[in-house]
């Protein structure tokens, strides 16, 4: 199964040449502004970024910036899709890797949940600003990453059982009980209160006793 087909996938649909050539130059323009917004927000934060500031990062007029986005939150929040697309892409490659086990599996896919939300925390230490945004203003983003991790996760549980290592009752809700155990490993506040080592430690006894639950007896 191609996992990442299944994830927030849409139709193809045709176009004439000429509008994908305008689609992708749209695409283009917006990813430059974003390349660009994430090194400011990096360095200044949102609160202290304007929009004008970011247009002349790119080169353009505020008004034509404003063509592409309504305001910074909303650059912001693009950021952190295109972030999170990039993370649930990851997770996924973990997932679609035939040499693991289901077992094998489910430990590399929280360690990679860890290690990618640690790397983030160590380049961006002004990321906390915009979780908090996101959180209080944008929670269908929220929702669309825990859904995501959720199939991710609910894939390896279902190959589990179907192998005949593990063995569950409900699906929905031992997905829910496993993403609920390890969402501690995405949080940026706990990068900033434990050093790595100890975060590596949490999480290989947080798996143990994951997998102690879910192997069949």
């Amino acid at each position: 199964m191609n996992i990442l087909l299944n994830i927030h996938y849409s139709c193809v649909i045709y176009e004439p040449m000429s509008a994908r050539n305008a689609s992708s130059k749209v695409i283009n323009i917006q990813d430059s502004i974003l390349d660009a917004a994430v090194l400011r927000f990096q360095h200044y934060g949102i609160g202290k970024t304007t929009m004008a500031e970011l247009a002349s990062d790119v080169d353009m007029s505020t008004a034509n910036l404003y063509r592409y986005f309504k305001n910074k939150e909303d650059i912001a929040v693009a950021c952190s899709r295109r972030c999170l697309g990039d993370r649930t892409a990851r997770l996924a490659c973990v997932i679609e890797n035939q040499s693991f086990s289901a077992t094998e599996k489910l430990r590399e896919f929280v360690l990679e949940m860890l290690r990618y939300t640690y790397d983030q925390i160590s380049s961006n230490p002004r990321i906390n600003e915009l979780v908090n945004i996101i959180a209080e203003k944008y929670p269908e983003v929220v929702f669309e990453k825990n859904t995501d991790e959720r199939l991710l996760i609910k894939n390896i549980l279902l190959e589990g059982k179907e192998s005949g290592i593990f063995d569950f009752e409900d699906i929905e809700k031992t997905t829910i009980a496993v993403h609920t155990a390890i969402h501690i490993f995405q949080l940026p506040l706990a990068m900033t209160i434990h050093k790595f080592d100890t975060l590596l430690e949490m999480a290989q006894l947080t798996t143990d006793m994951i997998l102690t639950g879910l192997n069949k007896r």
